[in-house]
Parts: structure tokens; sequence; C-alpha cells
């Protein structure tokens, strides 16, 4: 069995679904040409297309994995694409959504900058008057838009109670201890006594951390602008996306064509497994350089 997962995805993933699920990660391969926000999209097509391959390989789909706001991309996926995934998703028997929204407290740049509003799956299923179903879940949790990952606290929320079920009684063997309950629960209900009306700490905390994240953001992309490096517009998360396609140094012989071009033409973000080995060779001497000479850790 296996989950797909639209390229490029969270390098984690692979651990988090094959070393501790024992399930294969299907990567979605998105056939959209160009260097913008909208070649990473999923479709329905390009689903479908993964979907086929995983079952002519003798492996079932049995998750859609959607991440959004995106890691690594930066940016959220509009209302209209979360949409049309679900809706493929539903068309097949026994295939799951999980839409991950880890950093839906931690969007910084509005539709008035371009860019598309951050838009959970369950406002989806509202605006239809529908509620998720049964295949169909949400997780989030305070490591990211809290940075209290070592708190170990998360949320699902499902509506399937063959779901709900058995994992509250895997909490009985992983519960959240006390002391970490009164901390979150303190977090989440505090108020600042200076405000006028009153406000809750963590509201206020959130609109600090998106002006912060903003002004990094600002000042990151205004340096590449400076050396003229492309990069995804971004808006939420703590990710850009930047084309260092120029400076990758294949020698005399200019890059290596890829393999497969005809099914691969156009894809974008596809992952170094997929590269010829001279085109990996050079990904990873740059990888170096940038470490070495100018002590940059790009991931």
């Amino acid at each position: 069995e296996g989950v797909l997962v639209p390229r490029p995805y969270y390098a984690a993933f692979e651990f988090d679904l094959r070393a501790r699920a024992a399930l294969e990660v299907l990567p979605v391969a998105i056939r959209r040409g160009g260097f913008e926000a909208s070649g990473y999209y999923p479709t329905a097509d390009a689903l479908e297309a993964a979907y086929a391959s995983a079952l002519s390989r003798g492996i079932a789909p049995r998750v859609l994995l959607l991440s959004s706001p995106n890691n690594p991309l930066g940016f959220c996926y509009p209302e209209e694409v979360l949409a049309e995934c679900w809706d493929w998703a539903e068309s097949k028997e026994n295939l799951h959504v999980i839409s991950d929204e880890i950093y839906a407290g931690s969007v910084y740049r509005t539709p008035a900058d371009g860019q598309p509003p951050w838009t959970s799956l369950a406002t989806v299923a509202a605006r239809r008057g529908r509620q998720l179903g049964p295949s169909a879940h949400l997780v989030w949790a305070l490591s990211k838009d809290f940075a209290l990952s070592g708190l170990r606290v998360g949320a699902l929320y499902t509506e399937n109670e063959a779901i709900r079920t058995p994992l509250q009684k895997l909490n009985d063997l992983c519960q959240v201890g006390s002391p970490t309950q009164a901390i979150v629960s303190r977090l989440l209900t505090d108020q600042l006594d200076a405000a006028t009306p009153r406000k809750l700490w963590c509201a206020a905390m959130e609109e600090a951390n998106a002006a912060r994240l903003r002004s990094r953001y600002d000042r990151l992309t205004a340096v590449l602008d400076q050396g003229g490096l492309r990069y995804l517009d971004a808006g939420a998360g703590l990710f850009l996306w930047i084309d260092l396609r120029p400076f990758l140094s294949y020698g005399d012989s200019g890059p290596p064509q890829r393999e497969n071009s005809g099914s691969w033409a156009g894809a974008v973000g596809v992952e170094e497994a997929l590269l010829p080995a001279r085109e990996a060779e050079a990904e990873r001497a740059l990888y170096l350089r940038l470490i070495h000479e100018f002590g940059l850790l790009l991931t």
C-alpha cells in the first residue's frame, strides 16, 4: 500500500511513511512547465497518472497527502486546487485524503501581495455545505507555528469513528503529560492584560510571527533580486524555493539528457533519484560548494 505525495515534499515523509508505517511513498510528478507557483499545483491528471503507475507496480494507493501551506515551496494551494484534488480522491475506492496544515498559523503574505489565502480542507467542505466525511482528515501541531516541537503536541481532526477509536486507545500508551497539557492550555487561553478589547496572547503571537516572517522574506528576496536569482513567490511557512540551475557545472559536455524525456518533459520538482548520474553529481557538487565556500546550508 502507498501514499500519494505531490513533488517536491517534506523529506521526513520518507521516514514517517516508509520506515515507521511500512508504506510506499508514491511521488506525484506535476507535468506543467515554467518556474511559477501554478506549475507546482497538483492536478487530477497528475494524480491519476501517479495512481495508475502505482497500480501497475502492484501498489495500492490508500492516501493522498496534501501539505498546505507547503513545505518546501512556501505557499498555499488555492481553494480550487484543494477541491480538485479532493474530488479526484473521492472518485476512487478506499482512498483517503490527509490535509497537513501544520503551517496554517504562519501565513505572512495575503491576496493583496498576489498570494492565495490559506484555505483549510474543512473550509472547502463548509463552503460546499457538507462535512469532511469518513475519508478526509486534518492534522496540525504546535511544532511549527509556535516553534514548540519539543512539547510533542499535535491534533488530528477526523469524522471517521473507525479511525478515532483506535487512536484514542493508542493515547493510553503515548499520552501528553499533565504538565505539558497545563502549559498548552495556558498558552492557548491566556489573554493580554494591556489589550483593549481583551486579546488572546496566541493571536498576538501569530500576528507578530507573521510580521517577522514577512520582514525576513523581504530581506532575503531583496538579496536574491540583487543577485539575479529566480525564486517562487512565497507567503507562508519558513521556506523559499530558489532556482539554482544556472550555477550547476557539467564540464564541457553540458547538461545530460533526462531519461524517458518524453514522459518527464516539463516536470517540476523531480527528486535526485530520478536524475541522470551526472546531473545528480552536479547538484551535490553545488550543494557542497555552497557549504564550504559560503557557509550556506540549503535543503
